[in-house]
């Protein structure tokens, strides 16, 4: 079940979980992260099972578009479907919006082939829920390189498109502008 938390718990989750879910380079600091929970600029969501928190997200709207930030199975439940339940949950959620954006690392991030099949396996995970990636384009976001993954509802739309749906989200979201770099190029 998505439950949508409210401020005060938005700030724990990350002190809770997040801090141990994702390595500095991939989260924001807590004053941005605190800054965003305040000025309610993303929403933080926890997903139970039994009335236990098993994973949690973040995500951004803009325009009927939806940016995931973040998506963890809190590790001691990874491992047992719960990722792909959420999924699909998230995708039945924002059934009416027009599409769901989520960021995975470049394979080229990987410093070892443990990491290289990681990326590997998540990507696959979103792309065996419906998710596609977006050829040629990728994004350099504080330092990380990320593929871009996308839930189309309605008609696919080009590169030219999505670089303006995914700047328009981050426009306010990011402390420095410079932090975001969109490449839109042919991939040999």
């Amino acid at each position: 079940m998505i439950i949508k938390i409210d401020e005060k718990q938005g700030l724990e989750l990350y002190h809770k979980y997040m801090e141990n879910d994702f390595p500095e380079d991939e989260r924001p600091t807590y004053q941005n992260y605190k800054r965003l929970t305040l000025n309610h600029l993303h929403e933080i969501f926890i997903y139970k099972e039994n009335d236990k928190e098993v994973a949690y997200f973040i995500s951004i709207e803009k325009n009927n578009n939806i940016l995931i930030t973040h998506l963890a199975v809190i590790k001691e439940y990874r491992g047992k479907g719960i990722g792909k339940k959420l999924l699909g949950d998230i995708i039945e959620y924002y059934k009416d919006k027009n599409l769901i954006i989520v960021e995975a690392e470049s394979e080229e991030m990987a410093n070892n082939e443990k990491e290289l099949e990681i990326i590997k396996r998540r990507k696959k995970y979103y792309m065996s829920a419906g998710f596609t990636q977006q050829n040629n384009l990728k994004y350099l976001l504080t330092d990380v390189d990320y593929s871009i993954l996308i839930y189309y509802y309605k008609s696919k739309l080009d590169n030219e498109e999505i670089i303006k749906i995914i700047k328009n989200i981050y426009k306010n979201i990011l402390p420095n502008e410079d932090y975001l770099v969109i490449e839109n190029k042919k991939l040999n």
